[in-house]
């Protein structure tokens, strides 16, 4: 599932000319869906005769989304005015630098119609009176030159547009006089270049009158089918319809809606019965949820207490046990969605917690302390000071501060208390052996990790 949501756009974009070019912005929103913070990566998508140097994303378009975030992303458009006048689409991209080949995001198409270049009237100079004779003689002595040219020739030449896309086409006729009607015919890929004129009537370098003559251009596209209509439905049965026919289903776009049965999807994008291809189609659907709530943070809290807080504020709460970070056992790590974020309220909010480390039994069998040290890292705690007893087994572990099988958090440091090597004779020195010192020092050098992760050191 794509980490990255485009809700939201503007289906048109309007273009204002100045300074030689035609101008304007297509603003978007952009949500992090995950728990964890993305670095996204944002670019123009170009459909139809568009120039990807005519668009580039306001600011860096490469940065940081933190979980659950929205950000605002413009695209600025800046294109000659001296292009011809069409029509082409853009989208806006989304994609996870850390996964760039399966995990990005296209926002709905932005229609940018290109507008005709409009020439600069130019002031004629005033005529002398006296020469209004002379001119209109040669001006009729002209307009019979062009009629007989005309009709020696039998009228213009329709210009050839195949290979063009739609609008391209249409402003290359249009600069003949010619109009054009559209006939968009089905072609699989391969068959002909999508979006580009195959067939045109009359055909290219035929006589006719453009002011009688409009061309039949015929563009090749893809196989479509109708959008089947799934409004009143809720989100998983509309889903099913939508994908029976053949459609990819988007996430439930959540919306608050006080008139409409909560639950439901009331809108669908593309509409119902707009005909779509299925293989690159994703619906959107949009269900009606209740009133919205503050989110409270409770990242760091004990699990009992942020479910309390949780609930408390009209949520549903469910947890799930995460890896041990050095955090309180039974801590929250993450919260989805995020603190201070709002969300429908009876939504469920998704908790992950700290498990801690248990504390390995060192006395019971009783064990020696080269091999205590060892067990106390491989647990995921950490040696804490060493004392010596002249009572007990030689080099055995006598004592633990922190009782066995008692969850703390990871990196929990654990005294012992170790027999001397001279322990139950006369004048014993209650001195740790040194290799136990030695050993000890080494794996306090290791870095404490999770138990199933931990490295040790060789004997």
């Amino acid at each position: 599932m794509p980490s990255f949501e485009i809700p939201d756009g503007p289906t048109t974009v309007a273009l204002k000319t100045e300074a030689g070019f035609h101008k304007g912005n297509a603003v978007f929103n952009v949500t992090n869906k995950t728990g964890e913070g993305l670095t996204a990566r944002f670019s123009v998508q170009i459909q139809g005769a568009g120039k990807a140097e005519w668009y580039q994303i306001q600011g860096e378009p490469e940065r940081p989304v933190a979980a659950g975030e929205t950000q605002t992303v413009t695209v600025l458009a800046k294109i000659p005015a001296a292009t011809p006048a069409g029509q082409h689409r853009i989208k806006l991209r989304a994609t996870n630098v850390n996964d760039p080949d399966n995990d990005s995001t296209d926002s709905t198409a932005a229609a940018i119609t290109i507008p005709a270049v409009v020439k600069p009237q130019v002031k004629k100079k005033p005529f002398p009176w006296w020469i209004i004779a002379v001119a209109g003689g040669v001006l009729v002595l002209v307009i019979g030159v062009i009629i007989a040219v005309v009709v020696m020739s039998g009228g213009s030449k329709v210009p050839k547009v195949i290979g063009m896309d739609y609008a391209s086409a249409v402003s290359a006729l249009k600069d003949k006089g010619y109009g054009a009607e559209p006939e968009i015919r089905q072609a699989p890929p391969g068959k002909e270049p999508l979006d580009k004129v195959f067939l045109q009537d009359p055909a290219a370098g035929t006589k006719a009158d453009p002011k009688t003559t409009r061309v039949k251009l015929t563009v090749a596209g893809v196989p479509t089918v109708a959008v089947p209509g799934v409004t009143g439905l809720d989100y998983p049965d509309a889903a099913a319809v939508l994908e029976k026919a053949g459609f990819k289903v988007g996430p439930a776009i959540e919306e608050v809606s006080s008139d409409k049965t909560l639950g439901q999807v009331f809108k669908q994008e593309p509409a119902a019965d707009a005909q779509a291809d299925p293989a690159t189609t994703e619906v959107k659907l949009t269900v009606a949820v209740g009133e919205t709530v503050a989110v409270p943070s409770v990242a760091g809290k004990p699990l009992v207490a942020a479910q309390a807080l949780l609930e408390d504020r009209g949520f549903k709460v469910t947890s799930a046990v995460g890896k041990a970070s050095g955090q309180q056992p039974d801590s929250v790590l993450v919260q989805n969605p995020a603190g201070d974020t709002k969300a429908p309220k009876g939504s469920v909010v998704a908790l992950t917690t700290d498990p801690g480390v248990v504390v390995p039994n060192l006395l019971s069998p009783q064990i020696g302390g080269i091999a205590g040290i060892q067990a106390l890292k491989n647990a995921g705690t950490d040696i804490g000071s060493i004392g010596s007893t002249c009572v007990g087994t030689p080099n055995m572990i006598m004592t633990q501060s922190i009782e066995p099988k008692t969850r703390v958090a990871l990196g929990t440091r654990v005294n012992i208390t170790v027999a001397s090597a001279q322990a139950n004779i006369a004048f014993c020195r209650a001195i740790v052996d040194a290799n136990i010192l030695t050993y000890s020092t080494q794996m306090r050098s290791v870095k404490t990790v999770a138990p199933t992760t931990l490295r040790t050191l060789p004997k």
